[in-house]
């Protein structure tokens, strides 16, 4: 484990008291790409079980990976909007990971690291400077801003954050052509984020013909991490697992 400086200098965006980062869990075994994770928590806390334990476990899938600390507003609402602020933290550290030699850089997010990690995926800013992933892990991420998650609205934009700019930050409504293959999973009865924000996006994918997979479990609670002990959901890391393969991460041949 090895925590990596993010920013040399002070990072664009809003100054959350808090410092971005990133922390490395390698691979025992040459790696052939490496996973950022970005945790969820509502854009107040980065939530435990979505950053350690599942940096451990792609570690044995022989991927290096680095668990972001992205900035969030913290136990108060922030003074003004978070955002840009986490996008700019999630961009840089696919950067970071080039630049330390990652052939192929996947983004993993859970809830509102999900929203952090599609937003990013389908913004065109940074998209032809090495800041686009290579591929996307989505655990019932929130979608839409415009009225499926609103407090993570009000986290990002305030409370006088308009229409146009929550249209901006759904992911759903922004996917391209250039949209990197994409792996999804929920489950059918969360009743913080609704599996309607997965299924949004699958739709997307689907009419810009981006490839994907998408898993939707009958059963289990929002915020469940590698789900184990579930009775259905725990089965999302063996299925991620193949998919990770075969877009290419794993040990290196």
């Amino acid at each position: 484990m090895i925590d990596i400086p993010l920013w040399s200098a002070t990072p664009p965006g809003p100054d959350t008291g808090e410092p971005s980062g990133l922390t490395l869990y390698g691979a025992d075994i040459p790696a052939s790409g490496a996973v950022v994770v970005c945790p969820g928590g509502g854009y107040t806390r980065l939530a435990e079980n979505e950053s350690t334990d599942v940096a451990r476990w792609l570690v044995t899938l022989g991927v290096d990976a680095y668990v972001l600390r992205y900035r969030v507003a913290g136990g108060e609402p922030s003074r003004e909007p978070l955002h840009p602020a986490p996008l700019h933290d999630l961009r840089q550290a696919v950067n970071v990971v080039r630049e330390r030699g990652a052939t192929r850089v996947a983004v993993m997010g859970f809830s509102a690291g999900g929203h952090l990690a599609a937003t990013l995926a389908t913004s065109k800013e940074g998209s032809n400077d090495g800041g686009r992933p290579d591929a996307v892990v989505l655990g019932y991420p929130v979608i839409d801003l415009t009225g499926a998650h609103s407090s993570s609205r009000h986290r990002l934009l305030g409370t006088d954050g308009s229409e146009e700019q929550a249209t901006a930050l759904s992911a759903h409504l922004n996917v391209t052509a250039e949209m990197p293959p994409t792996f999804l999973w929920h489950t059918a009865n969360d009743n913080v984020v609704p599996v309607d924000n997965s299924l949004l996006f699958a739709a997307a994918l689907a009419r810009a013909g981006t490839p994907f997979e998408l898993h939707v479990f009958p059963e289990g609670k929002h915020g469940l991490g590698l789900a184990q002990g579930e009775l259905t959901a725990s089965a999302w890391p063996s299925l991620c697992a193949t998919w990770l393969a075969a877009q290419g991460f794993g040990p290196r041949p």
